[in-house]
């Protein structure tokens, strides 16, 4: 077989294999969608024997019973609040990690070490910790501490990744024509990096808005919506749960586009100010 018909027949089945796996990835959240639409007098599956919104407006009416709207303002306040101080907690790191100091790779491996361990562990280990301290259990404490545990790993490597990219010739340029280190960094060095420290303010994002496992044993009585959520499902499912997820994942995809867009005038403005840097 000639090569090139080797590398289309490659190119097919490759492509063939993702396009199922999209599928298989995406299905679930298309059919929660549909499901959410369905008539007050429809069930949670198929076939569905009217269209509206009432589940929509019963996610959204005032009720003192199975109101999820606390849960959701509390868990996009954690997912922001995690999502700025993983970006900034991130670049402090890396900047730092540039260097090699005492202790560095120990530093280093530590942060990773909230990728390792197990989730549900961090959780709990926190819960033990803030008793014995007495500390009482909060979303916007306990849960946000265990949160950024998971989230700073993955904005750390980022950025690394865009501090690896990042030609410190320029920075030398900067110092030797007369600016201090601090105007160096913020003139220079962080206008370059700033497309990997948005990628870091994005998986803060997702990461923590819908985090679970971390969130069980670290969250007092005012919970996330993950918790809310499956706090539910001892119970005969509704349609109001499709609907809740269906404008969570509307969210997220919006956060996601968000980002996407910043990331993309970032790098329009450091193409045009900086047409001779890559």
């Amino acid at each position: 077989m000639h090569w090139r018909t080797r590398q289309k027949a490659a190119k097919i089945i490759l492509g063939g294999i993702t396009f199922f796996f999209l599928i298989f990835q995406w299905f679930p959240l298309f059919t929660m969608g549909v499901l959410s639409f369905t008539g007050p007098d429809d069930g949670t599956t198929f076939p569905m024997r009217s269209l509206s919104l009432h589940w929509y407006r019963e996610f959204l009416r005032d009720s003192f019973v199975d109101d999820f709207k606390p849960p959701m303002y509390r868990s996009l306040v954690l997912a922001v609040i995690c999502s700025v101080t993983t970006a900034g907690l991130a670049l402090a790191a890396a900047q730092a990690m540039r260097s090699r100091f005492a202790g560095s790779d120990l530093f280093f491996y530590l942060i990773l070490l909230g990728i390792m361990a197990p989730g549900i562990l961090v959780g709990l280990g926190m819960a033990v910790v803030a008793r014995v301290l007495g500390i009482p259990l909060a979303w916007y404490s306990t849960t946000l501490a265990v949160h950024l545990v998971w989230t700073l790993p993955f904005g750390l490597l980022l950025l690394l990744a865009a501090f690896n990219r990042f030609d410190r010739e320029l920075e030398e340029a900067a110092l030797t024509l007369g600016a201090n280190r601090w105007s160096a960094f913020w003139r220079i060095t962080f206008p370059l990096v700033l497309p990997g420290v948005i990628g870091a303010a994005l998986f803060g994002f997702t990461l923590s808005y819908d985090e679970f496992a971390r969130s069980l044993f670290a969250t007092g009585s005012e919970q996330t919506l993950p918790l809310i959520i499956f706090a539910q499902f001892d119970r005969q499912l509704q349609p109001t749960l499709y609907a809740i997820g269906t404008t969570t994942t509307v969210i997220s995809l919006g956060m996601v586009g968000l980002f996407a867009l910043l990331f993309r005038i970032v790098r329009r403005r450091a193409q045009t100010t900086s047409p001779g840097v890559n």
